[in-house]
């Protein structure tokens, strides 16, 4: 092989780490409905999640294009498609070498929740595995269960479709016993689907939220987001967001 031959190809591989190396000009973002952290209101997207991420965005001077859709198909998308990233996500560790994390970006409680005139006492997940319990199809809340030996899961593709399955008679079809869901969210999202008497019996733990990005996204646009993030808990702007929907 020439020696022209050589330095073109070193040319070539140097010119692409470069180019890998650089922030994306544009970014896709994914999400679901699920407030406090990321939800729709007035057809604007809001929460405090997504606050924190549009104003890592303009700080890294990375245009965020963001969508809203089923966490099962935002899941997969961030997971095959290029620039594309997904958030509020748990970093469990079976998810850890599926996607690139940039966080924590919010913090979310899980809990377990029942209608009003549910009897039964939970102390612990053992307590919980003789009932039927909904969950979403690929959310972490519902990957938890199942690493805890909890079996018994009902899943959709909607949090939104839970309430309305929940059921005080254990041999009524097609329903639900236990509804497992973001602990800040559950009354909202139950009153919205016109079932206001639910309660928390069982609080299952508290778990960072990450933005989850694409293996195929540029590591200048990880290192920039980092960057962005971590100036924001520094200077304070990252506390206020937080603090702003804790006041409301």
């Amino acid at each position: 092989m020439g020696n022209s031959i050589r330095i073109s190809r070193f040319v070539g591989l140097l010119a692409g780490l470069l180019v890998a190396s650089q922030p994306a000009l544009a970014l896709k973002v994914l999400t679901e409905e699920n407030p406090p952290l990321n939800y729709t209101e007035g057809k604007k997207l809001t929460g405090m999640a997504t606050e924190v991420v549009r104003e890592m965005g303009r700080r890294a001077k990375i245009k965020l294009d963001f969508e809203v859709m089923a966490w099962s198909k935002a899941y997969e998308k961030a997971q095959a498609d290029k620039e594309t990233c997904l958030y509020s996500t748990a970093r469990l560790a079976n998810r850890e070498n599926l996607f690139k994390w940039v966080g924590p970006i919010a913090t979310n409680k899980w809990g377990l929740f029942a209608l009003g005139g549910f009897k039964q006492e939970i102390k612990s997940l053992n307590d919980a595995k003789p009932f039927r319990i909904g969950g979403v199809a690929r959310d972490a809340k519902t990957e938890f269960l199942r690493q805890w030996g909890v079996t018994n899961i009902v899943e959709v593709e909607d949090d939104r479709l839970n309430p309305g399955k929940l059921t005080l008679n254990r041999k009524e079809a097609q329903k639900i016993d236990l509804w497992i869901t973001s602990a800040t969210t559950a009354q909202r999202v139950a009153e919205r689907a016109k079932v206001p008497d639910v309660r928390l019996v069982y609080l299952v733990r508290e778990e960072d939220s990450f933005l989850a990005c694409s293996p195929r996204t540029a590591a200048g646009t990880l290192k920039a987001l980092a960057a962005a993030l971590d100036g924001m808990k520094k200077d304070g702007a990252y506390r206020e967001i937080v603090k702003a929907y804790e006041n409301r």
